[in-house]
């Protein structure tokens, strides 16, 4: 399942379990934000994850190591006065 905001599809779920298929989390359309700030929290708050600029994609690892399956909540600027905001499901 996808949630579409304007021209950005943000897929709330990603399987990162090596068969070659939705291995990252990637949002589409991010890359004509130049500016854009991405951040990644788990349940307690602490950031696994963030990226600037040029948005690197999520592996769902944090220093190299596997995420457990679980869901994550997102903050995402686009560095033009918009915010967005939701979560994303890792699967294995």
């Amino acid at each position: 399942t996808k949630t579409c905001r304007g021209t950005l599809e943000m897929p709330n779920v990603f399987t990162p379990n090596n068969d070659g298929n939705n291995e990252q989390w990637v949002i589409k359309g991010l890359d004509a934000y130049k500016n854009a700030k991405l951040k990644v929290f788990n349940r307690w708050g602490s950031v696994v994850y963030e990226s600037e600029g040029e948005i690197v994609w999520w592996d769902g690892t944090r220093n190299n190591k596997p995420m457990p399956v679980a869901t994550y909540y997102y903050i995402l600027d686009l560095g033009i006065n918009t915010v967005y905001t939701g979560s994303v499901t890792i699967i294995r």
